[in-house]
């Protein structure tokens, strides 16, 4: 039997705006929350015995998962990956064998391979390794026919771009060794010593949901190669009059008005209204978004239940938080960052502003 643990407890920083308000593995990839592409792969793979290690916004997560087949765990002080794994090992009732998997990593891959590849290892822990275009801002492997040598955290001269891809398989007597706040700078390293890692190397669709540009990347990536004509849900109103060029998503009980154009790389989350007149394009828009007549959004990310003005113009690499406002006839340049709960009253001209 198998045990699955899910870390989804972290702040996920680099996400802000976004995610103040939201935990990182409630994000919305094409409209299903990442968690949920984790709780699918793991029913495929028929393991049901599934813990979720909670903290930051436990509550909404617990929520979301209610009637859902996990059991939740939650800290009640940051304990970094491994200080959580830990915790949950003490807690639950574990499984000979350990799936461990990062809650904000979006990935394809068949979780029965992966044990698979593990069962007829000679080692106790195995980790999946994939390759990235840049891999400085993770753990890079350096590896010896399938074995791991060492973990090089976020190198300035990568010797590969194969890269730690956050999950892993442990033999549940391992975890008794568990060392330090970090599976990878403290914990693995300690193994290491006695020990040998396996490398799972895995090469379909994978994501770090690290920041908002990674988080847009996926969906477009995945957009692209699911709906590459588009997609619009059944239960969704566009005017006859409207122009779409694909790809594009637009999802359950969305309204879009007339003479409106949904450009490509369009992505309109549940509930939103987009009003007559409105270009959007190379956008993701989550859930309950209104765009009022003749507005202007391009290459941005903007969050749920906010309530954008008539002609207004939302231009490349902006971010509203949750529930912002705009006024009528507002221009938002470039690079701006506006937190959530902002009623937004004048024109903003400067680039690459935090506004409070």
């Amino acid at each position: 039997m198998v045990s699955a643990i899910i870390l989804a407890g972290g702040y996920a920083t680099r996400l802000r705006p976004l995610s103040l308000t939201k935990p990182k593995a409630l994000f919305p990839v094409l409209d299903k929350p990442i968690l949920d592409y984790i709780l699918e792969g793991l029913e495929n793979a028929e393991i049901h015995n599934v813990y979720l290690s909670l903290r930051v916004m436990a509550d909404k997560i617990l929520s979301h998962v209610d009637g859902k087949n996990v059991t939740p765990i939650i800290e009640k002080e940051p304990l970094g990956d491994a200080g959580a794994l830990k915790f949950v090992s003490t807690q639950a009732k574990l499984d000979d064998v350990v799936i461990v998997i990062y809650g904000d990593i979006y990935s394809e891959v068949n979780f029965l391979d992966l044990l698979k590849f593990h069962a007829q290892s000679e080692c106790p822990v195995t980790l999946l390794a994939t390759k990235v275009n840049n891999p400085r801002r993770y753990g890079v492997l350096l590896t010896e026919d399938n074995k791991l040598i060492e973990i090089i955290e976020k190198p300035s001269n990568p010797i590969s771009n194969l890269i730690n891809g956050g999950v892993y398989v442990f033999n549940k007597n391992i975890l008794n060794f568990i060392q330090g706040p970090s599976i990878s700078r403290n914990f693995l390293p300690k193994i290491l010593e006695k020990y040998c890692v396996s490398v799972y190397k895995y090469d379909g669709i994978w994501a770090d949901i690290g920041t908002p540009y990674d988080y847009m990347k996926l969906n477009f990536e995945l957009l692209g190669k699911r709906f590459p004509r588009g997609y619009i849900s059944n239960t969704a109103k566009v005017s006859e009059r409207a122009t779409l060029t694909p790809p594009y998503f637009i999802s359950d009980g969305v309204i879009i008005g007339e003479d409106s154009y949904i450009d490509s790389n369009s992505i309109i989350g549940k509930g939103s209204v987009i009003k007559n007149g409105v270009y959007i394009g190379e956008s993701l828009l989550m859930e309950n978004v209104l765009v009022s007549e003749n507005s202007f959004i391009k290459g941005s990310i903007i969050a749920d239940k906010c309530k954008i003005g008539k002609w207004n113009h939302i231009r490349e690499e902006t971010i509203f938080g949750e529930e912002v406002i705009t006024h009528d006839g507002i221009l938002i340049n470039k690079k701006n960052i506006i937190l959530p709960n902002k009623e937004v009253t004048e024109s903003i001209y400067e680039e690459d502003k935090i506004i409070l």
